[in-house]
């Protein structure tokens, strides 16, 4: 039996309750814009002995990660995408185990890549794109409250503050940088342009130059910037984190000799697409990088949060040390941490809260849906699947199965399915005609069990291959007759930057009640 499939032994653990690109933008923005000691290779073999970890680091789609450390804990955000609630935020002790523990953004107010998590004067800030349009929240913590939105009126992506001898400025995709007011909250000076790509090799296979991503670091009298080039997706070696360096947070820049600082070398590499990388300290003093990238095999999962060690060079660079890659064991970054399983975004829909693992498509509602006493109930929305605005929650085992008990009133059509965007998901659905398989391209199979308005709906990914099976109550469990195929639902087929995820979702009329909604991170089958 492999090994992903769920046994006896491991039952206990899983049991508890119209598209504008990035390339077209960082290309017309741009075009419209007027430790300090060498870690040795038997400091990386303590790893035989000392607690390792493994990326990811955040498993399923969290690309874009913006980490900074405040005090003991780190915090990280990133981009929410067309999700609400957006800009999560999450903690950390150690750099490896992240729980979410706040939402910046409690509605939904546009698209929203690439944030910037930051603090100032001892007040936190997140800037970020909605819509194409520079934002900014703030708070004095980083569990909030956090601020309403203030436009900044910015037509760019990717921001990035720093700030020097109290100016404060923001860099952006397409090397542009403005100077912002003391408050942080408006523009002072308009974006200009402040750096150049870094050359990339003639015979790289990269999607496109794309300079993006720039993230800012003050370090012993230099200024380092980050960015991103080579395309967000595409061939596996697109991606990349570029470096530079100056004695001024605006320029003029230097680039590091150790460029690119991290890259995926081969399509025979497990991780692709490697890119956006942000540095981050321990209180113990040393340096590490978190990054995104797709997983060989498994785009659909979106890009994965990773974690690479930095080691300090004599004549103050900073690159990944020798041997070390996205896929090796690499020890833990504070002592006495190890790493703990994934989360598990099983719900029993027990409090009067939605839990943080939740977020529904292009909107916020909370007129819509009550929880608490075992129970989701939620109001169906728009006539079919493309306007239901469906709850979802992103995962990112390679195999694992979803389970909901769905009860509908008269008139409401809904569901238990992998939802990449409006027009491709695939699942089952429960209407009054019964239940059936919905396939990708919106297909639906034959009806069975017309009539029924309450059943236990299964859902089996058997690394990307899908089976289907359902329940009504007081009867044993039937397979559906289709299967399905999912490999290929993601950005390089379907667009958008987005991941496949288990979601619910309630049209037509009335509502539908979902209970005991189980994730089991392997192949689960009903016996």
């Amino acid at each position: 039996m492999p090994a992903n499939r769920f046994t006896s032994q491991s039952a206990g653990r899983y049991t508890d309750p119209a598209m504008i690109t990035r390339r077209n933008f960082i290309q017309n923005s741009a075009a419209a814009s007027a430790a300090l000691a060498l870690a040795s290779r038997s400091r990386l073999a303590f790893a035989d002995t000392a607690p390792v970890y493994r990326n990811p680091i955040i498993g399923g789609d969290h690309p874009d990660c913006s980490p900074i450390r405040v005090g003991e804990d780190f915090y990280l955000t990133h981009s929410s995408f067309d999700y609400a609630p957006g800009l999560l935020i999450w903690h950390s002790r150690d750099l490896v185990n992240w729980k979410p523990v706040a939402a910046a953004l409690r509605k939904f107010y546009g698209t929203v890549w690439a944030p910037y998590l930051c603090e100032y004067q001892g007040h936190f800030y997140i800037y970020y794109p909605s819509d194409g349009v520079l934002n900014v929240v703030h708070a004095d913590h980083p569990m909030g409250p956090w601020s309403e939105p203030v436009s900044l009126g910015i037509n760019a992506i990717d921001p990035a503050h720093i700030a020097e001898d109290g100016h404060r400025y923001l860099h952006m995709a397409g090397g542009m940088m403005a100077e912002l007011n003391a408050d942080g909250l408006s523009v002072k000076v308009a974006p200009q342009k402040n750096f150049e790509a870094w050359p990339f090799p003639a015979d790289a296979r990269i999607e496109c130059v794309c300079l993006e991503a720039p993230k800012v670091l003050e370090h012993n009298g230099w200024f380092y910037m980050n960015v991103a080039e080579g395309g967000t997706a595409g061939a596996a070696t697109s991606h990349s984190v570029v470096s530079a360096r100056s004695r001024h947070a605006n320029g003029p820049w230097e680039y590091s000799p150790y460029n690119p600082i991290a890259h995926t070398k081969s399509r025979d590499d497990r991780w692709y697409s490697v890119g956006h990388g942000r540095l981050v300290d321990t209180p113990q003093g040393k340096w590490y990088m978190t990054v995104h990238a797709y997983e060989n095999g498994f785009r659909a999962l979106g890009r994965q949060a990773l974690l690479l060690p930095i080691e300090w060079t004599p004549d103050g660079w900073f690159r990944v040390p020798a041997g070390v890659t996205p896929d090796s064991a690499i020890p833990m970054p504070v002592p006495g941490s190890w790493q703990q399983p994934q989360l598990d975004p099983s719900d029993n829909f027990s409090t009067p809260e939605l839990g943080l693992q939740w977020a529904f498509w292009r909107e916020w509602d909370a007129a819509r849906f009550t929880t608490g006493n075992g129970a989701l109930a939620m109001q169906a929305r728009g006539t079919s699947l493309a306007d239901s605005s469906p709850l979802t929650t992103p995962v990112g085992a390679h195999s694992y199965t979803v389970q909901v008990e769905v009860e509908a009133t008269p008139g409401c059509e809904s569901g238990l399915i992998l939802f990449y965007n409006p027009d491709h998901a695939t699942g089952l659905i429960l209407d009054a005609q019964g239940v059936a398989v919905r396939m990708a391209n919106g297909y639906h199979q034959r009806r069975e069990l017309k009539g029924v308005t309450k059943a236990t709906l299964r859902v089996v990914n058997d690394r990307q291959e899908l089976d289907f099976y359902y329940q009504i109550p007081g009867e044993g469990w039937r397979k559906a007759a289709a299967s399905a195929e999912v490999s290929g639902m993601h950005h390089n087929v379907l667009g958008g930057f987005l991941d496949l995820r288990p979601a619910l979702y309630a049209c037509g009329a009335g509502q539908a009640a979902f209970r005991n909604f189980k994730y089991w991170p392997v192949v689960n089958e009903p016996v």
